[in-house]
């Protein structure tokens, strides 16, 4: 009966141990599954412990002979700049671009409501100023950067989404630099304005304002 009692508190001892081997080795499996995606992904996943207060390298490409204007400063009313990043489903730690940036609303919204990091491209001197100021204003030095320079000008491989409201007439060249320049993968809100020869994953209709989401393939 001695024997038999130690065969069986061996048998349940191996009914409880096995299970959790299995378990463990199941989640060691897991773990280096979605350590081999993340390093095969082309798409930097930027954590907050990571970004911290930094920013990635905004670099300009010195290409530009003369700078284009993306058209006439029109500000995007606050709920659709709201809409744009919901449509975008901009996350906590991304990088936002927005390219013609005038008063900063949209990258400042970004970081104000969705814990992103805002990039603001405008030409306009006086805008620049203006911007840079409301971002002082807020507190937001450590999230949000304005940059003045040329929308052609500027390498957009670190943002994760871009938004833009410019003409159909400069759109088309504007597509030629966004190809040549981002990362597959990246989310592109335009207001108002379709993008000549791409495709939207999505379209939103409010109430005669139009708002169409691409994603870089």
């Amino acid at each position: 009966m001695k024997h038999g009692s130690k065969v069986l508190a061996g048998l349940l001892l191996l009914a409880l141990v096995c299970p959790a081997a299995a378990q463990a080795q199941s989640l060691a499996e897991v773990a280096r599954e979605s350590k081999k995606k993340k390093e095969e992904s082309t798409r930097k996943v930027w954590t907050n412990d990571e970004l911290g207060t930094a920013f990635p390298t905004i670099k300009l490409l010195g290409k530009a002979e003369k700078p284009i204007s993306l058209g006439a400063y029109e500000p995007t009313p606050l709920p659709i700049v709201e809409a744009m990043l919901r449509l975008a489903n901009v996350q906590p730690g991304e990088v936002v671009f927005d390219l013609g940036s005038g008063d900063g609303r949209i990258v400042i919204m970004a970081a104000e409501k969705f814990s992103a990091r805002g990039v603001g491209i405008e030409l306009d001197e006086k805008l620049v100023e203006e911007s840079r100021a409301a971002v002082a204003a807020k507190g937001l030095e450590d999230e949000v950067r304005i940059v003045h320079a040329d929308a052609f000008d500027v390498d957009l491989r670190p943002a994760d989404v871009v938004t833009l409201y410019v003409g159909s007439a400069v759109l088309e060249r504007l597509r030629a630099h966004m190809e040549q320049t981002m990362r597959s993968g990246t989310r592109v809100v335009s207001h108002q304005h379709e993008i000549p020869g791409w495709r939207p994953s999505q379209v939103l209709d409010l109430e005669r304002v139009f708002l169409y989401l691409y994603r870089v393939p």
